[in-house]
């Protein structure tokens, strides 16, 4: 995964500690803030969990050598928001290495104030690549289906961070299927153009697709902003080529007061390239 917001320094540091740091500037002008929440712009934890991995794949790569990939986060809490005009500071360090993995404690602060807390597996070897390009057997045609227009009702992401394009079926209170055609023509990808589609946004679309089937489920179904709480278990299965179609599906676990937990994959075709066990998602406080 590559990141997609420049940095202050982007090549990180080894320190006599073997801690690796780097460093992120956060704008209300860069691209995120259109979408992600508009008036109230929040740093996507996706995007802070996609900079932790990047650089504990960066530090990895220290000991494992070049063909090092992030391939699972067993946990990651989101302890604050992130928000323009912060500076953050990125730590990656190792915890364990066994064999041909090691398990990376990284930390994102601003100043002595940690925001976000990861745990990240890396392992030495290449992630396999998934089915490949668009298929029209992919598109299918919805059943309980939500078409693209009416997801800003649903959803409070906006464009270019709305990471859904239809709602295929949907139970209320239990499970949701989405789509979302990956290509590079995304605003996201201005600064740098991946070779794969990152993972960190089947993530988000994965959370996506659960925070819609959250507002579908109650009464008031009125979407209101949210937050990350922690993302548990996420496993990077295969690659994700551009031009396909990535099937999402989402599952309620849990309902809490003010949020929802959540478990969900992403597919394309039959490989599924991420999965997660455990997503919380929560009414934003502020």
């Amino acid at each position: 995964m590559k990141p997609m917001i420049h940095d202050i320094a982007s090549a990180p540091q080894t320190n006599l500690s073997e801690q690796a740091t780097a460093f992120l500037a956060v704008s209300g002008t860069d691209i995120f803030a259109l979408g992600h929440y508009p008036g109230n712009p929040i740093y996507p934890g996706v995007l802070i969990a996609e900079r932790l991995c990047a650089l504990a794949r960066q530090h990895a790569q220290t000991v494992l050598g070049p063909s090092t990939t992030a391939v699972a986060i067993k946990r990651v809490q989101y302890l604050d928001a992130i928000v323009p005009g912060e500076v953050v500071e990125i730590s990656a360090s190792i915890r364990k290495q066994c064999r041909d993995e090691v398990e990376l404690a990284t930390v994102a602060r601003v100043g002595d104030t940690m925001k976000t807390r990861a745990s990240v597996i890396c392992r030495r070897g290449m992630l396999p690549s998934s089915d490949g390009p668009l298929s029209l057997c992919e598109i299918r045609k919805p059943g309980r289906g939500i078409a693209h227009r009416a997801l800003p009702a649903i959803l409070p992401h906006r464009y270019p961070f709305l990471l859904l394009d239809t709602i295929d079926d949907y139970v209320a209170g239990e499970t949701l299927r989405a789509r979302k055609i990956v290509n590079r023509s995304s605003p996201l990808f201005i600064a740098q153009q991946p070779d794969t589609y990152p993972h960190s946004l089947a993530i988000e679309s994965i959370g996506q697709a659960g925070i819609a089937l959250y507002f579908l489920s109650r009464a008031d179904s009125r979407p209101c902003d949210i937050v990350l709480g922690s993302l548990t278990d996420v496993k990077f299965l295969a690659t994700i080529p551009f031009d396909s179609v990535l099937t999402v599906e989402a599952r309620i676990e849990r309902q809490l007061e003010n949020g929802v937990v959540l478990s969900g994959t992403a597919r394309v075709g039959a490989q599924t390239v991420v999965s997660v066990a455990s997503l919380v998602a929560m009414n934003d406080p502020r």
